[in-house]
Parts: C-alpha cells; sequence; structure tokens
C-alpha cells in the first residue's frame, strides 16, 4: 500500500514539475546555450559567416544579407527562448549590432574601407562587456569560432 501511495506521489509530482517547467515555455541558461551550440552547429556557423564575409567582399551584398540574416534569427530565437534575461540581453545587443553591420556592409555609397571603418565603431564597451556574458554562460560557443 504504500508502495503505491509512494508511486502515485512521483507521479504527482512528476506531474506538476512537467506542468511548472513547461508553463513558462523559457529555456534554463544551460538549455539555451545548447540551444546555440546546435543552431550554431546546424548552421556551420563558423562557415557561413566567412562565406558571407567573403560574399561580400566578392559585390555580392544579397547573399552575404541573407546569410547574416540567417545568423540573426538564430540568436534571436535564443534570445526569445532563454529565461535568463542577461543572457536575452547580451543576445540582443548581438541582433542589434549584427543588424547595423548588415546595413552598413550592404550600402552601396560606402567604399569597402568606409565600411570596415564604421563597423569597427559599431560596438561600445558596455556593448562589449555585455556580450561578454555570452562567452561566460556559453562556453561551448568558443569552440565553434564565436
Amino acid at each position: 500500500m504504500l508502495k503505491k501511495i509512494g508511486v502515485t506521489t512521483a507521479v504527482i509530482a512528476l506531474g506538476l514539475s512537467a506542468l511548472t517547467g513547461c508553463s513558462s515555455g523559457k529555456l534554463s541558461t544551460e538549455e539555451t546555450c545548447t540551444l546555440l551550440t546546435d543552431k550554431a552547429k546546424e548552421l556551420s556557423l563558423a562557415e557561413t559567416t566567412d562565406s558571407a564575409v567573403q560574399d561580400m567582399l566578392d559585390g555580392d551584398g544579397d547573399s552575404f544579407k541573407a546569410k547574416m540574416a540567417e545568423v540573426t534569427a538564430f540568436l534571436r530565437e535564443a534570445s526569445d527562448k532563454t529565461e535568463d534575461e542577461k543572457l536575452a540581453e547580451a543576445l540582443q545587443v548581438s541582433i542589434d549590432q549584427n543588424n547595423q553591420m548588415i546595413e552598413l556592409m550592404t550600402d552601396n555609397d560606402l567604399t569597402l574601407m568606409e565600411k570596415s571603418s564604421r563597423v569597427q565603431g559599431l560596438s561600445t564597451a558596455e556593448d562589449s562587456k555585455t556580450m561578454d556574458y555570452v562567452s561566460t554562460a556559453c562556453s561551448g560557443l568558443a569552440e565553434l569560432g564565436q
């Protein structure tokens, strides 16, 4: 009889934890980092960004923009899904910088040197400090070239 009560209690507790875990729909920091790592591998992130840069150097701004938008989309997905507000903020800063960089790099009125100079000016010390949290929270991303 005690065994049945124990099993029933365990099942109820498991059900409640599943319900409360699912109610927020948010991922823990570790789960968010796993999502980022898995998406980075799925996208072959290092190769995608290298290819995007080469496209831009070759004058194919549309291809560059599409590839970088793909990177931005996976960062936004992780930012939207995480319960870690500090990580969400860091990812949002990265997203904002990516979007600004995409606009600058696809501006046909600027020379490559002007684009490069303006891109370097996008990151403030405060932004860099905020984005450092991604490396701290998700150390596995460093292995992917991030």
